[in-house]
């Protein structure tokens, strides 16, 4: 298994070639031919040591864990896949990722890749899709007429979750830079926040918010939700800070909060993959590097910059 990773925590420029061995490939699971691999901001905060208590890896670590590729091999009880499949998945945050010629993955975290995309359109969306899965459907119940608020519409999971509230029979509404307003709204977003022209300003009020953001834009959406509303946020304590007044408005209106941490599920993939089919969804890539030393460093510092439209994704071709 030879990829791109660490010896050591740090910026960007502690990223070097690894080279691992590979998992023998058990009786449940794949061996997978990456062809490339989603980044995600997860990737560079491992990357940085910002996640050493929840992951307490072993370095050399393989970054990455959003992957499309060919199967290779198959262990003995797998019977849905078979070698020459093409597959997307999202493997476990515990061990190496997806910057790498191959991986082992069982299988149950594996679906089909969807049928007309390329590997960089398929990579882009494990991550996002179970993170907006299980925000908007486990955990927000999202039902067709529901008043729905995406916070940061045109990042990669904004982009994704505005598709599948909309596919789901919402109203949607998204936060947004004024020069990503028209993305936004193509998207199928009914109603677009523009953050950049003063606190946001809207006559409707919320049944669910998918909170991608923390801090002061997450204290300023609360103002916009119904009493008795749910939030779903993926920021924890780490990513930002919590104002003040956060903790009595989210009691006045009697929220109910749900953190979302994305966990692999291939049965969450095949619905993925039958939204992205029936074309109530669609990648969204904008940036595109070679899964190089050079590729994925050039990749975090944008990912970093945290103003990415869509998704960034790393090709092996």
């Amino acid at each position: 298994m030879i990829g791109i990773g660490i010896e050591q925590y740090g910026d960007e420029h502690q990223i070097k070639t690894i080279s691992v061995p590979t998992e023998q490939v058990g009786l449940n699971d794949l061996l997978i031919s990456i062809k490339a691999s989603g980044v995600n901001p997860v990737d560079w905060k491992v990357r940085d040591g910002l996640l050493k208590q929840d992951f307490p890896y072993q370095l050399p670590l393989i970054l990455g864990w959003d992957g499309a590729g060919k199967v290779a091999a198959v262990g003995s009880d797998v019977k849905q896949f078979q070698v020459g499949d093409d597959v997307f998945f999202r493997p476990e945050m515990e061990k190496h990722g997806t910057y790498a010629d191959e991986i082992v993955v069982p299988a149950h975290l594996v679906a089909p890749m969807p049928r007309g995309l390329t590997y960089v359109e398929a990579a882009s969306l494990p991550l996002v899709g179970l993170t907006v899965w299980q925000a908007l459907v486990e955990a927000g119940n999202i039902q067709p007429g529901d008043n729905v608020l995406i916070l940061a519409g045109s990042g990669g999971i904004g982009s994704f979750a505005v598709q599948l509230a909309k596919a789901r029979g919402a109203y949607v509404a998204a936060t947004t830079s004024l020069k990503n307003q028209d993305f936004v709204r193509d998207l199928g977003a009914d109603e677009v926040l523009v953050y950049d022209l003063g606190r946001i300003e809207t006559t409707t009020k919320f049944d669910f918010m998918l909170d991608t953001l923390g801090g002061a834009a997450y204290g300023d959406a609360l103002k916009l939700m119904k009493p008795n509303a749910t939030v779903a946020t993926i920021i924890s304590a780490r990513d930002a800070v919590r104002p003040d007044y956060v903790d009595a408005m989210e009691d006045e209106l009697q929220l109910t909060i749900k953190f979302v941490f994305t966990r692999p599920d291939g049965r969450n993939m095949n619905h993925i993959r039958e939204l992205v089919e029936s074309q109530k969804v669609r990648p969204i890539v904008t940036e595109v590097y070679p899964l190089t030393v050079d590729g994925v460093a050039k990749a975090h510092l944008s990912n970093q910059t945290g103003r990415s439209r869509g998704k960034i994704v790393l090709s092996r071709e």
